[in-house]
């Protein structure tokens, strides 16, 4: 593919010479616009490399058009033309994004050279982009996102069992990203070159459940008409997800502890049984100890799963990972809907924070998804979405008396550090210096609370 290099500038006369050696020079595409609005116009157009502009055009400056070629597409390579007096303009270009700039008059071995290096730095951005793309799409932990000290954790058991193929039991409550979980560990094992089998559990009627797991030979039963694979023996070689396990009734429980123990299953209609090379990685978010003391659910297969226990965290126990979180879901709206990704106030990133999920993580994707709905402005605010203001601490605790104080007094410490660093921050603008002066707090100090629970000062800069 030929490089192209785009040359601004409001001289015909210089746009000309440029155009004609640098095209005897360089093995490269050259087009040339006698002002910006001309060159956006062009770059929207069609693929551009490097960006060759003056510094002084009338209408839209140079620095003015860096500006507008870093949002339309930031690894285009622009290069500043500067005339005398405009050294201290075209450094503040660099800042801006620039590669470089060059003075006039200017020396042509000079040019070529910078040309030559803006076109290698371009395709080496190219290349970086495209390998992080594809990389990202084979990452396990694509869609899982957390900083907080649980989700390390999790992130470092899942990658510990990727590297065993022992069957895995995976809890936690509705939304807190199990079946993600699961993913990450399949797709990080030696057995990632085959695809998952799933199997929702409650989603199947039991009287075809077995059958979908073990599969039927030809007249097992009415409408049985020719032999059908199960989904063991599909998952053969593979892993097999067997998602929300506590809904399982007793007598397939019993039938799946078969499997678990030998590793063979019967299809229905047979008499023999055959191996199955299957790892099994089960989910649940029921209280199986609970069942178990109900006899809904059987001790010997909860110790056949119970080999490894990954759980993941509730969305209340790493509350400082909402701001990633909220991020993250609007980038993964904006791809979807190929649009710009929205962001949120501070108001109303305060009010995220504070609010209780029992959905968890995808309450909340659900509710950000929702928001981005409704709202045709870039910043999500108070004006847009039905927030209301938290409860008391004391009052929302004072009840709970299921919990020990200790629990409680930490609860109260917390919520009170995360709204007064809201407010405070807001308050500053996000001047951090100045916060620790009003707090009394040293600037370090106050510098690792932030950090440590999550707040991020630069929202609240304008």
């Amino acid at each position: 593919m030929t490089d192209t290099i785009l040359i601004v500038d409001d001289e015909p006369d210089l746009l000309e010479g440029l155009k004609r050696s640098i095209s005897i020079e360089l093995d490269c595409e050259v087009l040339t616009t006698g002002n910006a609005s001309q060159a956006l116009q062009t770059l929207q157009l069609q693929p551009v490399d490097v960006v060759l502009t003056d510094i002084r055009m009338p209408g839209m400056d140079g620095f003015s058009l860096l500006k507008a070629i870093k949002e339309l597409d930031p690894s285009i390579t622009v290069i500043i033309m500067t005339g005398y007096g405009t050294i201290e303009k075209a450094v503040e270009a660099i800042k801006a994004g620039a590669y470089d700039f060059i003075p006039k008059p200017f020396e042509e071995e000079r040019l070529i050279h910078l040309l030559k290096n803006g076109l290698e730095l371009n395709r080496l951005v190219r290349e970086n982009s495209r390998l992080l793309e594809k990389l990202s799409e084979k990452t396990p932990f694509e869609n899982m996102v957390g900083r907080s000290r649980p989700m390390i954790k999790a992130f470092n058991a899942i990658q510990m069992l990727a590297m065993t193929d022992v069957t895995v039991l995976i809890r936690g409550e509705t939304g807190t990203g199990k079946d993600l979980a699961a993913r990450a560990i399949h797709h990080s094992s030696k057995r990632s070159s085959m695809p998952m089998v799933t199997v929702n559990c409650p989603a199947l009627p039991e009287s075809i459940l077995e059958s979908e797991l073990f599969g039927y030979r030809k007249g097992a039963f009415t409408n049985a008409s020719e032999d059908r694979q199960g989904l063991f023996d599909q998952a053969h070689g593979s892993s097999i997800f067997l998602d929300e396990i506590g809904d399982l009734s007793l007598p397939m429980q019993t039938k799946l502890l078969r499997v678990l123990q030998d590793k063979t299953i019967m299809p229905l209609g047979t008499n023999t049984s055959h191996k199955v090379d299957v790892r099994i990685i089960a989910v649940t978010n029921q209280d199986l100890e609970k069942k178990m003391a109900a006899h809904q659910f059987r001790e010997d297969l909860y110790y056949r799963l119970d080999v490894a226990t990954l759980n993941m965290p509730p969305l209340r126990d790493i509350r400082e990972d909402i701001p990633l979180l909220v991020e993250h879901f609007l980038e993964k709206v904006a791809r979807e809907n190929k649009t710009a990704a929205k962001k949120v106030s501070p108001e109303v990133m305060n009010f995220l924070m504070q609010k209780e999920w029992p959905g968890n993580t995808r309450e909340l994707e659900n509710t950000i998804r929702g928001w981005s709905a409704m709202t045709l402005e870039p910043t999500i605010t108070p004006n847009h979405v039905p927030i209301t203001q938290p409860k008391n601490t004391l009052d929302s605790i004072a009840m709970d008396f299921d919990q020990p104080y200790k629990n409680l007094k930490e609860k109260v410490i917390e919520d009170f550090t995360t709204d007064y660093l809201y407010r405070l921050l807001k308050h500053t603008h996000g001047n951090v210096s100045l916060a620790a002066q009003i707090s009394g707090i040293k600037r370090q100090s106050l510098q690792k609370i932030i950090k440590r629970y999550g707040v991020q000062a630069d929202q609240y800069r304008n």
